[in-house]
């Protein structure tokens, strides 16, 4: 028997882990979304990432949440909200994407 992987479309607000998921921007352009991250404990984090594509049982293309092992330079990043850079972080990678080096400060 296959086993088969279920991976929902991405949603405007959804929660997972416990931590609830707000969509803060998405580039139709280059597919680039963020969400903000708030944990059980108040934290705030942000995620920047260009969705993966997956297939529901009909064969359709969906985009979805990266899994963890996505997360890191190049596909995923997760941000500190409470880092001095944070917002220009976004706006930098949200207009780029991945294609150009990584951010820099000043």
């Amino acid at each position: 028997m296959k086993k088969q992987l279920f991976c929902p479309p991405l949603r405007d607000e959804f929660t997972k882990f416990g931590d609830r998921f707000e969509k803060i921007a998405h580039n139709k352009i280059n597919g680039m979304y963020c969400y903000k991250r708030t944990t059980s404990d108040g934290l705030t984090y942000y995620e920047v990432f260009k969705a993966p594509k997956a297939k529901d049982e009909n064969g359709d293309v969906y985009e979805r949440y990266p899994s963890t092992a996505q997360f890191g330079f190049g596909s995923a990043l997760c941000l500190r909200g409470d880092e001095k850079y944070t917002a220009e972080k976004i706006a930098f990678y949200m207009v780029t994407g991945f294609s150009v080096g990584r951010w820099r400060s000043g």
